[in-house]
């Protein structure tokens, strides 16, 4: 890391709340949180005109991606294809309305929304347009980030592919292609954005007076006066809170409803397969059984990982968080606190298994022999899935450190 010596800015870490100076980085560098090591600020390449790019080119790929044909299958000299939007409509006919609007959310409308705000904002930047309306567009682009998930369905489309390939004839179409290249897309648009310089361009940071009493913004790190505590921040009109209300009462019910919905997501089938000419079900460790029997075991290792130690891990690390808040505890915050930045960064990847059933749906249905669909554990899994995603969000990490300042 390397320290320069003007100072051009003070924000509140995000996991912990410490105040310190955000000194200008060269190439390379990553300036670290002095007291809990979350990387506060990066200097790998990012740049705003690339995210532009990247993030314009993602947008008008989508819109084939979404009209072209996605997957064709054929067998008994019977062919199906099914379009990108169709994998919400099949499951929807198939009698399962929640998984059919999560799966639709998920990889059609969120990623064209946040790619289509990502562009208005970052356009109107490098045009050098200070429009009232880029805070809050640019706020609701980064809560899109963990909800668009063309990269997780990617993976699911590849666990397809290899599933039925053995069964029935099945070839990707051009909406597929077109979707492959917006995933790759997406990653490198993630990958040269920049938001701190994003929300710096929207607005500067002006520290307060007294930056040690001032409250910082959960949505974009601007720091404030105290008294403008319950109004909308200046930069990107999120409400200003010294900490999220409720987060711990809330995080504890979110959780524990996920656990219980985790029991019947991994006791009854999630899907049905024609494996051998025969509809078969199997549960979310038999689909991982599957594809290590046909020696997949590199795809079998992510899918095992995504269905089994992630959701497993989310409600462990977001379980032990919170505790450490209603104990007070001193111990290991700033594992604590990298646990859950973990947490909250890879819980998005167990949706691969409900996309899945998305890929497969539309174009498996020929007879009483070559079908397959959602099965009961589809929507628990797909609601743990969503739960954890939201205990994590409004869980506030810097409660953890809070708690032991307060104890008596």
């Amino acid at each position: 890391m390397t320290t320069a010596a003007a100072t051009t800015a003070v924000i509140g870490c995000p996991n912990c709340g410490t105040r310190q100076e955000l000194s200008p980085l060269a190439f390379g560098d990553t300036l670290y949180c002095v007291t809990c090591s979350t990387p506060l600020e990066r200097r790998y390449g990012q740049s705003l005109v690339a995210a532009l790019c990247c993030a314009s080119a993602t947008l008008l790929l989508l819109v084939p991606a979404n009209v072209e044909i996605f997957l064709r299958t054929e067998a008994l000299g019977v062919s199906r294809h099914s379009y990108l939007s169709s994998t919400a409509g099949a499951i929807l006919e198939g009698g399962w309305p929640w998984l059919a609007l999560a799966i639709f959310l998920f990889v059609v409308v969120f990623p064209i929304v946040r790619f289509a705000l990502l562009t208005l904002v970052l356009g109107h930047i490098y045009l050098g347009r200070r429009s009232p309306w880029l805070g809050r567009a640019f706020r609701w682009a980064n809560r899109l980030e963990t909800w668009a998930m063309i990269d997780v369905f990617l993976l699911a489309l590849a666990v397809t592919y290899v599933r039925i390939q053995d069964v029935i004839s099945v070839h990707l179409g051009n909406g597929a292609i077109f979707l492959i290249c917006a995933g790759v897309l997406s990653l490198l648009t993630r990958a040269v954005l920049d938001k701190a310089e994003v929300w710096e361009a929207i607005a500067p940071d002006n520290a307060p007076a007294d930056p040690l009493d001032a409250v910082a913004c959960l949505e974009c790190d601007l720091l404030v006066e105290a008294t403008e505590v319950d109004t909308p921040c200046p930069r990107c009109a999120a409400i200003l809170r010294h900490r999220q209300v409720e987060s711990i009462p809330i995080t504890f019910a979110l959780t524990v409803a996920a656990l219980l919905l985790y029991i019947p997501a991994n006791l009854y089938p999630i899907a049905t397969l024609p494996i051998h000419y025969r509809p078969t079900s199997y549960t979310v460790l038999g689909g991982v059984i599957d594809l290590a029997d046909a020696n997949f075991y590199g795809l079998a290792l992510l899918v095992f990982v995504a269905s089994f130690v992630i959701p497993v891990l989310k409600l462990i690390g977001l379980g032990w968080c919170a505790l450490s808040v209603l104990m007070r505890s001193r111990r290991q915050l700033v594992a604590k606190t990298q646990v859950y930045r973990i947490v909250e960064e890879i819980g998005r990847w167990s949706m691969v298994d409900p996309f899945v059933i998305g890929c497969l749906a539309p174009v498996l249905n020929y007879n009483a022999l070559i079908h397959g669909g959602a099965g009961p554990a589809a929507l628990p899994f797909t609601t743990v899935v969503i739960l954890t995603i939201f205990s994590a969000k409004t869980f506030d990490p810097r409660l953890m450190w809070d708690a032991p300042r307060s104890r008596p």
